[in-house]
Order: C-alpha cells, then structure tokens, then sequence
C-alpha cells in the first residue's frame, strides 16, 4: 500500500514575459515510432524528435538536448526531464518520449554539453558532477523554460520532472525559478553538506519554493532513507507549500528506472501515473 502526504496552500507563480535571446542551431526533425509501455517510448509514430543546440552567454545557458513534440499543431504545455547523473541517457530519452505521447512538448536536455560525455565508474562520476557548479545547471534549467515557453506550440505553461541526481535539481528549481508551472523530483537527494560548488539541499530552500511540488521516493531507499523524507514532508507543511510527497514499499532508489535492476514495475507506473496527474492539473488549459 502505497502512503501519501499531502499538503495544500497558497502559491503564487509569475509568467515570464518576452523573448529568450537564444540561439538554437542544429535542429533535426525525426519521426518516432509505437509507444505503448516503458522503454517503447522512443518509437510512437505520433511524436516528431529534433535534436537542439540553445546557447545564450548572456544569461549563462548552453546545452544540446532532445526535444520531442507530438504532430499535432496546437498550444500546449511543456515539460522539462533532468536526467540522472548518467547523463541523457537512452533511458531518459524514452522518458521524455512518453511524456511527449501524454501530450506534451518535451525537452531532456543535457546538463553535461559543456563539460562531454561522463566518465564510466561511479567514483569518477561523481568527481565529474561535483565540479560543476550548482547554478551553472539551474541557468541552463531556466534556459530550457525560456525555450519552451517561445515554441508555437507553447501554451506558456512549464514542468519539470527529474530523476535523481535531476531529482534534487528538479526541487532546487522550485526555488529558484517561480515562472515554472509544476514539479515533480523522484528521489532527489534531499539534504547534504554543503560545498562552494553545490552550496544548498532541497531542504534548505523549502521556504523559497513557490512552484507546486509533486516528490516519490522508494522507502527502502538507502541513499535517501524515510527519515529524510519526513524531514521534507515536515518543512514542507511547516511552509504551507503546495505538495505531494508519495512513499512507495518495496520501491528503493531508481525504481523508475527500467533499464536497471533498481526498476519496480508497480511503483513505477503508479509514480508515473500520478506525475501525469500532476502535469494535467498545472500544466493544461
């Protein structure tokens, strides 16, 4: 059985006016194919990919990414997808196909462009990661929404969904951009020591957060234990943020992840099921 907390109060958002002044270059059109179960995502004959390249020195943005649209022409909302510490996987790729297929534009950008593919091995990995300065990440974040919001197709409505290492960035960005529309992080990592280049945790900018926020973490989660996640639920109702926070048995970290042992089907799709919930709600109309 799966356990929610939920709590309900005022939030106020603002929409970002005028252009973004980026550039996008390298836009390649491709079809999709049928999508119709985790991992088939990137095969729905109904979505058309490109492959971007947005870079604005000014505001400090620059990443190359996927976008995937459906071929319908009409206004609708946009949802950025912040991958995991693995970078824009094929995995993450997928993900944003299916959100794409739910009727949305899709954007999973990679947070890694200036810095090239990431090392094998985690111990490496996480060198990798740590050199990158927080707000380098939340720029290029932003950015994404400023892109997405001058799209035709754009109803000037954003998202963000992130995984991970992209879950804490997902929360962090609920603080630190109020044009965003709605939230969603599946076990971002919550609170931590603080370094010059990752100065702040999710739980230190709870009461700066004015973005409805939607968060899922696995219980048997050993990065990110129960405990942590009560700390979250608590700050969160203490602020009388909007939020969900969903607890899933049996799930642990990654859970969403289905090219990964970590991956539990069940948890999964409620997860996903309540993250399109989520997006239809905040991000429709």
């Amino acid at each position: 059985m799966t356990r929610q907390s939920e709590w309900k109060g005022k939030v106020s958002r603002r929409t970002l006016l005028g252009g973004t002044g980026a550039m996008v270059v390298g836009v390649v059109a491709q079809g999709a194919g049928a999508q119709d179960a985790p991992g088939q995502g990137l095969h729905d004959p109904n979505l058309i990919k490109h492959e971007i390249e947005v870079e604005d020195k000014a505001q400090n943005v620059h990443f190359r990414g996927l976008l995937v649209q459906p071929k319908e022409e009409q206004k609708r909302g946009s949802v950025i997808v912040i991958h995991e510490i693995f970078g824009l996987t094929e995995h993450i790729r997928d993900v944003a196909c299916r959100i794409a297929s739910a009727g949305y534009n899709a954007l999973a950008p990679d947070l890694f462009t200036r810095e090239g593919h990431p090392p094998s091995g985690f111990g490496a990995l996480l060198e990798f990661v740590n050199k990158i300065p927080d707000q380098q990440i939340l720029d290029d974040l932003k950015g994404a929404a400023r892109y997405l919001r001058q799209l035709p197709t754009s109803n000037q409505k954003v998202g963000v969904v992130g995984f991970c290492w992209g879950g804490r960035f997902a929360m962090l960005l609920a603080a630190e951009d109020p044009t965003l529309n709605a939230v969603v992080a599946y076990y971002g990592r919550i609170s931590g020591t603080p370094t010059p280049n990752q100065p702040q945790y999710p739980i230190d900018v709870v009461s700066k957060m004015q973005v409805p926020l939607m968060g899922h973490f696995g219980e048997e989660d050993q990065a990110i234990p129960p405990s942590e996640v009560k700390k979250l639920q608590e700050a969160l109702a203490a602020a009388h943020k909007t939020a969900e926070i969903y607890e899933y048995p049996g799930a642990g970290h990654a859970f969403n992840n289905d090219t990964r042992d970590t991956y539990r089907p069940e948890a999964a799709k409620l997860a996903f099921q309540r993250t399109l919930d989520w997006f239809a709600k905040y991000l429709k109309g």
